[in-house]
């Protein structure tokens, strides 16, 4: 009786998991005869300051401009061009150049597609600002700084750190960066902010109950030993490895480790089984093995938009590598629900909690805050002008609140050795 029981159970769990995913046979496809499908659209539409019936048609054309700016980029000399960045409302790659005498070179070799291109005048070469970008990280580490972020950002044509300019310590760092050329611009933070950058974003909560499906941007939790409660990050991507069953998140999640995890809802406990493999040296992702056969993983992205107030829910159909400044990224987090911004660099390094993270994403203007770490970092597909579709890209490790988000990109765990399950 009981294996039967068992088998009706299991029936039942996959008969649900089809018909919560046959909406993608009746996709979402926006259009102005038929808004309500372009609701899902909404967190981007705000981004870009569009309507959201806009949106499909502005994302065809971001596509356009990052295969443009693919080809462009290796064209570019570092030593008479200072980096590129688009700008979606212009519909143009802007290319910060130094040297003029290089322009018609160039769209000689670009006349199909300079239309897109916008040669801006600049002052910094990317040779130069590779130049200070890794002499600045010298001198971080020579003066023992933490909690410091520094980026190249093309839409500045600068090396960017982001600091506490009240921390003593920082006093020299800054009196010898200020010395480079170019010189960085220094970008200070608050003592509040100082505590809030901290990579260590996960959230103390209350012991409660669980769900027992796991879509990306839900709260996971891990016991604290040190108070009674525990802490709370949120989900990340369904992975695989070795037919086996993960959830990726961040590595920092958990205060102790291997640590269980559970998903949390006010019903009943649920645990999802161990975080056991995790990377929190220049990388800062955690591999939470699903051990609980009651469990469900989607290849689902469900969160609230909290401007909006309703639950938005994203299909999983593939994954993308950020290679341009200037694009929109999403996040789903358990604290601020859903938000975009834009990609102001993709070549940083930060300091963090005493660890230095390498080959970070930075995002603008994206909400975040603490709880929010592990969570689905998107793009919109946009496939048909359909609006729940979406490409994993990165996992959000941390940030600046209201600034700025951080992500670590989804092929570092390609890289390690699991693949993500897509619809």
């Amino acid at each position: 009786m009981k294996n039967i029981y068992i088998y009706l159970k299991t029936l039942l769990i996959a008969f649900v998991f089809i018909l919560q995913n046959c909406s993608i046979v009746n996709a979402l496809i926006c259009s102005k005869t038929d808004p309500i499908n372009c609701l899902q659209f909404e967190p981007l539409a705000r981004l870009w300051n569009v309507s959201n019936e806009e949106v499909p048609k502005l994302l065809d054309l971001e596509k356009i401009l990052i295969s443009i700016d693919s080809k462009l980029q290796p064209l570019l000399n570092g030593l008479s061009f200072g980096g590129t960045y688009i700008d979606i409302k212009a519909g143009k790659i802007n290319v910060n150049t130094v040297d003029q005498s290089k322009v018609n070179e160039i769209r000689n070799k670009m006349k199909n597609d300079q239309d897109f291109v916008n040669f801006m005048a600049a002052n910094n070469t990317l040779s130069q600002l590779n130049s200070t970008f890794n002499q600045t990280f010298i001198l971080a580490q020579q003066f023992n700084i933490t909690n410091y972020e520094i980026n190249i950002e093309p839409e500045f044509n600068n090396v960017v750190i982001y600091l506490n300019m009240h921390d003593g310590k920082n006093k020299k760092f800054i009196e010898n960066v200020e010395t480079l050329n170019p010189s960085p611009i220094i970008k200070p933070l608050s003592n509040k902010e100082k505590e809030e950058i901290l990579f260590n974003s996960s959230t103390l909560v209350e012991k409660r109950n669980i769900y027992i499906l796991v879509d990306g941007g839900n709260k996971i939790v891990s016991v604290n030993d040190h108070a009674n409660g525990t802490l709370a990050c949120s989900a990340g991507f369904w992975m695989k490895k070795n037919n086996e069953d993960f959830i990726v998140t961040a590595g920092h999640c958990p205060d102790h480790f291997p640590s269980l995890f559970y998903v949390y809802s006010f019903q009943d406990n649920h645990l999802i089984g161990p975080m056991n493999s995790r990377f929190i040296g220049s990388y800062d992702m955690g591999f939470i093995k699903k051990t609980n056969t009651n469990i469900m993983l989607r290849p689902v992205i469900r969160q609230f938009d909290i401007i909006n107030l309703r639950f938005l829910q994203f299909f999983i159909v593939g994954s993308s590598e950020i290679t341009s400044c200037g694009i929109h990224i999403c996040k789903a987090g358990q604290i601020t629900g859903i938000g975009c911004g834009f990609v102001s660099a993709i070549n940083s390094i930060s300091d963090f909690d005493d660890r230095v993270l390498i080959r970070t994403i930075v995002v603008a203007n994206m909400p975040n805050n603490d709880g929010d770490s592990g969570g689905s970092m998107f793009r919109y597909n946009g496939l048909n002008g359909q609006s729940n579709l979406a490409d994993a890209v990165d996992i959000h490790i941390g940030g600046i609140p209201g600034i700025q988000a951080v992500g670590m990109p989804i092929n570092i765990a390609f890289e390690l050795g699991y693949p993500l399950v897509t619809i």
